[in-house]
């Protein structure tokens, strides 16, 4: 079981520590850039950084950003450490945003997005009944609507 609960003085550090494989580094803006944007646009945008945990263990990171316009979240950086990586956090994460977006009255749709040739996260999204919606750049954007 995992929970998620917004990056702080006890957190930092750990989400900061968090790696991918060497081979997925392309596929990922690192912790501390995402960590950097949600400073950066928090006046402007509504942006959660978010730490993935079991237990006490920092597992993962998820950067969220609710689109009040769009009637949205826009789940913008998701990842989960090389170490902990196929034990299922990546899709409970999402499960979590899953429930909290149907929670949310304001909320019609979640939108993502994963770069070309990450088959694993395609599927993964894919089994939640997220659809593909275009290519931008070197992503394909997926949407689930609510």
């Amino acid at each position: 079981m995992i929970q998620l609960k917004p990056v702080d003085e006890t957190t930092f550090e750990a989400v900061i520590g968090l790696s991918v494989a060497e081979k997925d580094e392309r596929r990922l803006a690192s912790n501390l850039y995402s960590l950097a944007q949600a400073w950066l646009y928090r006046e402007k945008d509504d942006l959660e950084p978010l730490a993935i945990l079991t237990g006490d263990q920092v597992v993962g990171f998820l950067l969220l950003m609710k689109q009040q316009e769009e009637e949205s979240y826009l789940i913008w950086r998701l990842m989960i450490d090389q170490v902990y990586q196929n034990r299922g956090y990546g899709k409970e994460a999402l499960k979590w945003v899953i429930q909290r977006a149907m929670n949310d009255p304001t909320c019609k749709r979640l939108v993502t997005s994963y770069v070309v040739g990450n088959h694993k996260m395609r599927g993964i999204l894919e089994g939640l009944g997220f659809q593909s919606t275009g290519l931008v750049t070197n992503e394909i954007v997926m949407t689930l609507e609510l």
